[in-house]
């Protein structure tokens, strides 16, 4: 449901931006950038930033290979 929902606000977004610029429609301008803050949330929220030193990245590269 969320990835959907995520997709959805992605698509809408990019097209109320693009009919908001072409029209010069500072409130469809608006609402995208609002529908785009709304994706990045979902977003994150689905996957976590994750801060691993370089030491765990190589060894989760190494493990991935066995």
């Amino acid at each position: 449901m969320e990835k959907g929902l995520f997709n959805i606000s992605l698509f809408i977004g990019a097209l109320m931006l693009a009919v908001g610029i072409f029209k010069n429609s500072l409130l469809l301008t608006a609402m995208a950038l609002i529908l785009a803050i709304v994706a990045q949330h979902l977003y994150h929220k689905k996957y976590p930033k994750r801060n691993r030193s370089f030491k765990e990245l190589l060894a989760e590269q190494k493990s991935n290979r066995e």
